[in-house]
């Protein structure tokens, strides 16, 4: 039994951090969106069992990139051991394979939208023995943006990441995404951010929800000029100063005609919002080929399916 899955990126339209809980985990506001972006995740069982022995007796993982763990540290794989434990389901064998494209630890949900696509594809395998909102369940004990990439299109994230609503995707548009390799680790970025923002206390930070308001009633207007003028990532304050590459990446992309570029996530990635068919996309692309910067274009998708 074989599928292969369609694993879509995603950008951050809004990213805000609304408190900070007293296990030390963050709650968030912010606007998630899918994009054209993808990986695709190739599962392939064999013997598979029901209801005997759960688990598989041998997983084996290949990746197009060389630089993508190929066992137990790789969300995917831990996503089939966790759909496995969920249903009590089993098989002799499963083999998966990842084709990259999706830039890893970019703030682009590379690694959960694997594991989003492999839950969603053994559940297909056995039969749907799960309903989307319990895959979520499972999917957010791997990681908070797993939910979502198990989803898709336009949501309102809330909470850890786990609180969605489906809202209106983004207006018709072209997408510009870039990643220099400079790394940037979220837990560090948090850290900084609780720094600056006196550990997210309400008598010292005060959330932007006035501005995800704006940004939220232009998405339902399909209003892209005051969709790109509410875009707003907390994260940039504390990342961007740090990473030169990625404010030159969100220099060209605005000087190339970009309606506003911004960070995805964490980052280290930037994407920009452009017209459709006014060649600014592609004079972004060719500006950030010429410096050696890996770039992408892409436009939002409401949902790519398998």
């Amino acid at each position: 039994m074989r599928i292969t899955i369609t694993a879509p990126a995603k950008i951050n339209l809004f990213l805000d951090v609304t408190g900070r809980r007293p296990d030390g985990y963050h709650t968030i506001a912010g606007v998630m969106q899918t994009i054209s972006l993808c990986d695709t995740v190739t599962l392939e069982i064999t013997e598979p069992v029901d209801h005997a022995s759960a688990g598989a007796e041998s997983i084996t993982l290949t990746c197009t990139s060389p630089d993508i763990p190929a066992d137990g540290r790789n969300l995917a794989w831990r996503a089939a051991e966790a759909f496995f434990a969920a249903t009590g389901r089993g098989c002799k064998s499963l083999s998966i394979h990842i084709e990259k494209h999706i830039p890893a630890a970019a703030g682009m949900a590379g690694g959960s939208t694997n594991a989003a696509a492999v839950l969603t594809g053994l559940n297909h395998l056995y039969g749907n023995p799960l309903t989307t909102e319990a895959l979520c369940e499972v999917g957010l004990k791997l990681g908070a943006d797993v939910p979502f990439c198990i989803k898709g299109g336009a949501q309102i994230t809330e909470g850890v990441g786990e609180i969605m609503t489906s809202i209106t995707p983004m207006p018709p548009c072209e997408l510009v995404v870039a990643c220099g390799g400079e790394g940037v680790s979220t837990p560090a970025a948090y850290k900084a951010l609780d720094a600056l923002c006196g550990n997210f206390d309400p008598a010292a930070y005060t959330p932007h929800a006035e501005e995800l308001s704006t940004l939220l009633s232009a998405l339902r207007q399909g209003d892209l000029t005051a969709l790109c003028e509410s875009t707003f990532n907390l994260f940039e304050t504390v990342v961007l100063p740090e990473r030169p590459v990625a404010r030159g990446i969100k220099e060209t992309l605005l000087a190339s005609g970009a309606i506003t570029a911004m960070m995805s996530g964490s980052g280290p990635s930037v994407f920009g919002v452009f017209p459709k068919g006014d060649g600014s996309a592609q004079k972004a692309l060719a500006a950030l080929t010429e410096r050696g910067i890996p770039a992408w274009g892409c436009e939002p998708v409401e949902n790519l399916g398998s």
